[in-house]
């Protein structure tokens, strides 16, 4: 039996308090006391290695200050993505006036190095083999991303014993996408560190991966989907999340030139990466933010390898990035911290052509008559539902989205997440298609257990984060409009909470270093209890509002 370490006095903690113990060189355990219980969990996020001293215990659970991955505190067990594995917990006991926790032979150390370390492998506990009954049931799950990859461990999670068949368009199996314009094109990661699971954890609990495989049809009468080069598949229910395809701007002359490229896959992240590494000059049309994570990206590679031969420059319609989604005071400190890490900007412009030579782009013209030199050209303009083989099946929205009841219900048997969805928010706030990452890994788990008959609504609040130069913006709620902007803090030294106001009532907020308001706006969004617009403008204890 391994021995027990002598971890803390027994008085270290208050009721209520948490704290990180080294407990061998290469581990720490955070201890928690809770109603007069020591509790031992792994101290680091099996997400990305947050530290959770840092988080927030709400509602007996864990939540993650980075990314507000959530866990039980009582067993670890995971209780809301993006983390996917549970946290460890060890053994604790009280004795002779010290705290001694057990580790196990083998205790998993958290990555040194999240960004180049596959998900599941940053340090939790992953779900066992299943030991569910077997079941004649056929469950498919067309969408190998967030959505599909988080239903199918749900499923098994939850007892599923059929057969089960993920069904993705991507040559690869389930990725994390969120890494390809961050850590992947900044060169702090390569396509090992991408995977979400290793192909071990799919056979174990016999799910079925049809990559590289497009659904072209869908017969709902027969319960039934036509497959490119395959034999049509039946199923009993059937989860709709195939997610996103990039604009690429068909109707700008010289779109079809080499060195234009979306970025959506890790195909595209590939091509970009040895696209951009010996050009001089990168063009990144549209500051969505999928285009201003590519500029830092590749801007912070630059600086990291000290080069200052290439040149990035952000061509965008509007005034200021983000302005749509964020407003124009933070979309000018995101524009400002680009420029002082050498990005240029060509703001309110419009691009009538890109120009080249020998079937390879050279330049980009902008209808002022200015002309960029290019060598490569990144397309950051947006996304579109990937959903052209339902348009028989169903009554598609004008954006190609496809419209849910609160159970992510689109017709008898079938069900839809992730970003194609347009689901009814919590609390009244109408219907919206959101693309978060996050956010798609619960409509997964969501759809998962409505699949199975649990009759579960969806009441989660929508939450995304970007990093760009290392600073994290963390946004939670969701506003298409707002009446007004209410600030707390200095948005130009990056230090700041956003409420944002619409009818008199605050749907969103978002932060730069004030990671434990957001944990507290998150659970006040959750629970409709957040304060009125007139009394957020005063000076706010946002913990003392959730817990009175």
């Amino acid at each position: 039996m391994p021995p027990e370490i002598d971890l803390a006095p027994a008085d270290a903690l208050r009721d209520g308090e948490m704290h990180a113990y080294p407990a061998t060189p290469d581990v720490e355990v955070l201890l928690v006391r809770r109603q007069g219980q020591y509790r031992a969990l792994a101290a680091r996020c099996p997400h990305y290695g947050a530290p959770l001293e840092k988080g927030r215990i709400i509602n007996d659970q864990l939540i993650c200050p980075w990314h507000h991955a959530c866990f039980r505190v009582d067993d670890g067990h995971l209780c809301q993505p993006p983390a996917l594995d549970d946290l460890p917990t060890y053994p604790v006991r009280v004795a002779d006036g010290r705290v001694w926790v057990t580790l196990p032979a083998h205790p998993t150390a958290a990555a040194e190095s999240p960004d180049a370390t596959p998900t599941a492998l940053v340090g939790g506990t992953p779900p066992g083999p299943d030991r569910a009954a077997p079941d004649p049931r056929t469950f498919v799950l067309v969408g190998a991303g967030a959505a599909g990859q988080f239903a199918a461990q749900t499923l098994r999670a939850e007892g599923f014993g059929g057969r089960l068949v993920l069904v993705g368009a991507d040559p690869a199996a389930p990725y994390d996408r969120t890494k390809l314009s961050k850590a992947f094109l900044a060169g702090k990661a390569d396509k090992k560190a991408l995977p979400l699971r290793q192909a071990d954890f799919y056979q174990r609990h016999q799910i079925e991966i049809l990559t590289d495989t497009r659904v072209t049809g869908l017969n709902l009468r027969q319960r039934q989907l036509q497959l490119e080069g395959r034999d049509p598949l039946r199923y009993d229910k059937l989860l709709l999340a195939p997610g996103c395809q990039p604009n690429t701007l068909p109707q700008l002359p010289g779109h079809e030139l080499a060195g234009v490229l979306p970025l959506r896959t890790a195909q595209d992240a590939v091509r970009i990466r040895e696209a951009a590494t010996n050009a001089r000059h990168v063009v990144i049309i549209g500051s969505s933010f999928i285009g201003m994570e590519a500029a830092a990206s590749l801007a912070a590679e630059d600086e990291a390898a000290g080069n200052k031969n290439r040149r990035i420059t952000v061509i965008a319609r509007d005034k200021e990035p983000f302005m749509n989604v964020l407003g124009p005071k933070i979309g000018a400190m995101f524009r400002n911290l680009h420029r002082r890490h050498g990005v240029r900007f060509r703001a309110e412009a419009d691009v009538q052509a890109l120009e080249g030579e020998n079937g390879r782009v050279t330049a980009v013209r902008l209808a002022s008559g200015q002309r960029l030199p290019a060598d490569v050209v990144v397309l950051g303009v947006g996304v579109r539902p990937a959903t052209g083989f339902l348009a028989e099946a169903f009554e598609l929205e004008k954006d190609g989205g496809l419209r849910v009841d609160a159970h992510l219900r689109a017709a008898e048997h079938v069900y839809v997440a992730g970003d194609v969805a347009l689901f009814p928010l919590a609390a009244g706030l109408g219907q919206h298609r959101v693309e978060h990452w996050r956010l798609a890994q619960q409509h997964g788990a969501c759809a998962a257990r409505n699949m199975l008959g649990q009759e579960v609504a969806f009441a989660e609040v929508p939450f995304f984060w970007t990093q760009q130069f290392g600073k994290s913006l963390r946004y939670a709620g969701h506003a298409t409009e707002w009446d007004e902007i209410i600030f707390h803090g200095d948005v130009r030294r990056q230090n700041f909470l956003a409420l944002y106001a619409h009818r008199n009532r605050l749907v969103a907020a978002a932060a730069l270093g004030r990671d434990d308001d957001m944990l507290v706006i998150m659970e006040l969004l959750r629970r409709d209890q957040m304060p009125t617009p007139t009394a957020a403008r005063r000076k706010t204890n946002w913990a003392r509002l959730l817990d009175g």
